[in-house]
């Protein structure tokens, strides 16, 4: 019976010597641990602050375009100039006309129906030697053919200038009457009173400036 146990003993420990030689060493498994990716930052870039981030560009609306119309189209204003303001340009001074003389003779009947007067441009104190220019101007005078005033009277003034040895010069018409031909008959009997006598010795200018008026009334 001892040796019964014993061969039974020999029998496991051959099976457990077969087990041990058919499955190997037994491996050992070692866990490693998770790779952990780490980025180096430079310290200064951690201690500026971030800037902000830029606001994005808007676009502005464009324009709606401008269709010309079939009948008046799109007319497009051109631009106003500012208007230059006028620089003020003042008006000459008129001379001051010179004032009628007054009458030195008056109006006086010297025949043919006229009557005349006499205005000077200078003193003149002697009276005769008008007397003698108005008479011979009167004397030469004829009233114009035809002449009709309904009784209303016409005037002309002729101008003259009367030299030291009694010549006319600058003989014109300086006040018209609208009558046409009794201008011209004042005209002409001045002309004809060319020459006037000698201005009077105690007459110290020149020549004497003469305004000689004619006045007629017809029926």
């Amino acid at each position: 019976m001892r040796g019964a146990v014993l061969g039974s003993a020999v029998v496991h420990l051959a099976l457990v010597a077969v087990l041990f030689v058919v499955r190997g060493p037994a491996q050992r498994i070692v866990a490693m641990p998770e790779s952990i990716e780490v980025a180096l930052v430079d310290p200064s870039a951690l201690a500026r602050p971030r800037p902000p981030a830029p606001e994005p560009v808007r676009e502005s609306p464009r324009p709606p375009d401008l269709k010309p119309s079939e009948e008046t189209g799109v007319r497009m204003d051109a631009p106003r100039r500012p208007k230059r303001a006028d620089p003020k340009v003042e008006a000459p001074a008129r001379p001051a006309e010179p004032a009628e003389p007054a009458a030195a003779l008056p109006y006086a009947p010297v025949g043919g129906g006229l009557r005349g007067q006499i205005a000077l441009d200078a003193d003149f104190a002697f009276t005769y030697y008008l007397l003698l220019i108005r008479n011979r101007i009167g004397a030469m005078w004829s009233p114009p053919a035809g002449l009709a005033t309904g009784g209303q009277p016409v005037r002309a003034t002729v101008y003259f200038r009367i030299g030291r040895d009694g010549r006319l010069s600058g003989v014109r018409l300086s006040q018209a009457s609208g009558a046409e031909f009794f201008d011209r008959s004042a005209l002409r009997a001045v002309l004809l009173s060319d020459p006037m006598p000698p201005l009077p010795a105690g007459y110290d200018a020149p020549e004497l400036g003469v305004h000689f008026g004619f006045e007629y009334a017809a029926p």
